[in-house]
């Protein structure tokens, strides 16, 4: 099983979160760390840092996801001339993309599960 303590850890650098907010992120951490885990083409590969990497920007992203989600706060307000103004979208581009790397990386090390239907 991928350490999932260590990869909390790394989520709370990424995301500036203090260690009181780990219990927050756990479940979520935990299961991108299961869904990894049964991808594993070997058990030993669970402590190779791509795989750990894979783990944490899989977390990371569905995070970033549930807080999207979850946020009632405003995303834009005007004074007089100046509008400021903040979207989720663009930290969730981001952290797609790290996602998507992090596990092209380690694809190697992982199963490839995938159904692809193409029209004959």
């Amino acid at each position: 099983m991928i350490d999932v303590v260590k990869v909390a850890k790394a989520v709370r650098k990424i995301m500036n979160l203090s260690e009181d907010d780990t219990f927050d992120i756990m479940p979520t951490v935990s299961v991108a760390c299961a869904q990894l885990t049964d991808r594993l083409k070997k058990a030993e590969n669970s402590k190779d840092p791509r795989v750990i990497n894979a783990a944490v920007y899989l977390s990371y992203y569905r995070l970033l996801l549930r807080n999207a989600a979850q946020d009632d706060t405003p995303t834009s307000f005007k004074a007089g001339d100046v509008t400021i103004s903040q979207s989720p979208a663009l930290a969730l581009e981001k952290a797609s993309v790290l996602r998507d790397e992090s596990i092209i990386a380690a694809a190697p090390l992982l199963e490839d599960m995938d159904f692809v239907f193409r029209q004959v």
